[in-house]
C-alpha cells in the first residue's frame, strides 16, 4: 500500500492516470472477490456493510451490487439513512441536541417490517430520507428481488444486533469497511490519520450532496466520532470481512477543493484547529485533476461530478 508523501507525490506527478487506475483496479478486485464468495453461498440473503462516516459505504454497496448482478444474482441496495426518524422523534443528547448518530435515530420498527417483507415476499416499499429538507418520505422506494435475491444493507448501524439479528446468522454476511490507513511524511511522521482522511471526505460530501457547510459539518464531528465509539466499533470484530477503502491518489484529488473551504470556516467552530491542521497537511500533496477520476470510482462519492 502506497502511504507516504514522497510515494504519493511521485505517482501523482509522473503517472497520475496510471496511479488512479492502479488504485481503482485494486479496490474493484477486492470487491469482485467478495461477490464471488457471496455468489457461492446460497444461504446468504443479506449483506450488511457497516463502517464509520466517510468510509465509502454507499459506493461500495453499489459496486458490489454490480459485481453480483454480473454473476447472475438479483440484488438491491438499501441505505439505513433512509430510515431516519422525523426530527421531532429523534433521541436527544444530554445537552438537548439531536442524537442523530444513535441507532435509535432509526425507525427500527419500520426496518423490521421492511426486512420481514423482503425476506418473505422478495419485495417491499422502502422510505426515502431527504437530507436537505430533513423529511422522511414513506413508500418512496419500491424494491423487488424475487425469491432468491440478495439485499445489500449499508449504514453505520448495519452490523448492530438490533438490525443484524433480524435475520438468522447464516443468512447474513457482515462487511466492515473503513479508510484504515494513515499517511506519513518521508521521516515516518504521521501527516494524516485515517480519521482526518474521513473528515476530508465527509466535509466534501456534505457540501456537495447534503447542503451542509464545512462549519456545520465540524459542529457535528465530535458527535459523529462519539457515535462511532458507542455504536460501531464494539461490533467491528463480528464482521466476516474487513475492507480498506483508502485510495492513495485521493489526497491529490481533494487538495484544491478542500483548501478553498479554509476561509469559509468559522474560527469558533468545534474542531477548527483540527480542520486547519488537516488542511495544512493536505496542501503538501500534489493536486490531481478531478476529471481523471473515473465515474465509477469510490472517490466520486465525495467529490461528485463537479469540475474545479
Amino acid at each position: 500500500m502506497i502511504n507516504t508523501l514522497n510515494e504519493i507525490n511521485k505517482f501523482a506527478k509522473d503517472t497520475p492516470k496510471e496511479f488512479i487506475r492502479m488504485c481503482n483496479d485494486e479496490y474493484i478486485k477486492n470487491i469482485t472477490d467478495i461477490a464471488r464468495q457471496i455468489e457461492s453461498n446460497d444461504d446468504i440473503k443479506i449483506v450488511a456493510i457497516a463502517g464509520p462516516s466517510g468510509s465509502g459505504k454507499t459506493t461500495t454497496a453499489h459496486i458490489l451490487q454490480d459485481k453480483l448482478e454480473n454473476l447472475g444474482e438479483t440484488t438491491s441496495v438499501v441505505s439505513l439513512d433512509d430510515f431516519y426518524l422525523p426530527t421531532d422523534k429523534l433521541p436527544l443528547l444530554p445537552d438537548g441536541s439531536l442524537d442523530i448518530e444513535s441507532v435509535n435515530a432509526l425507525d427500527i420498527s419500520l426496518i423490521k417490517d421492511c426486512f420481514t417483507q423482503i425476506i418473505k415476499n422478495g419485495k417491499a416499499n422502502l422510505p426515502k430520507y431527504d437530507f436537505k429538507t430533513k423529511n422522511q418520505i414513506l413508500n418512496a422506494n419500491p424494491i423487488d428481488i424475487g425469491d432468491h435475491g440478495i439485499i445489500i444493507v449499508e449504514g453505520l448501524h448495519a452490523m448492530n444486533p438490533l438490525i443484524a439479528d433480524l435475520v438468522p446468522r447464516e443468512n447474513i454476511l457482515k462487511i466492515y469497511i473503513s479508510v484504515n490507513r494513515s499517511v506519513d511524511d518521508d521521516n515516518g511522521v504521521q501527516m494524516l490519520s485515517s480519521r482526518q482522511i474521513r473528515l476530508i471526505r465527509r466535509v466534501l460530501r456534505d457540501d456537495r450532496f447534503r447542503g451542509a457547510t464545512a462549519t456545520e459539518t465540524l459542529h457535528l464531528w465530535n458527535n459523529v466520532i462519539e457515535g462511532e465509539r458507542k455504536y460501531l466499533y464494539c461490533f467491528k470484530d463480528t464482521a466476516d470481512i474487513q475492507l480498506v477503502t483508502f485510495h492513495p491518489y485521493e489526497l491529490g484529488v481533494y487538495r484544491e477543493r478542500f483548501g478553498k473551504m479554509r476561509n469559509t470556516v468559522n474560527k469558533n467552530a468545534p474542531c477548527y484547529d483540527y480542520f486547519i491542521k488537516t488542511a495544512n497537511a493536505l496542501e503538501r500533496f500534489d493536486a490531481i485533476d478531478n476529471n481523471l477520476v473515473p465515474k465509477n470510482s469510490l472517490i466520486r462519492e465525495f467529490i461528485g461530478d463537479l469540475e474545479l
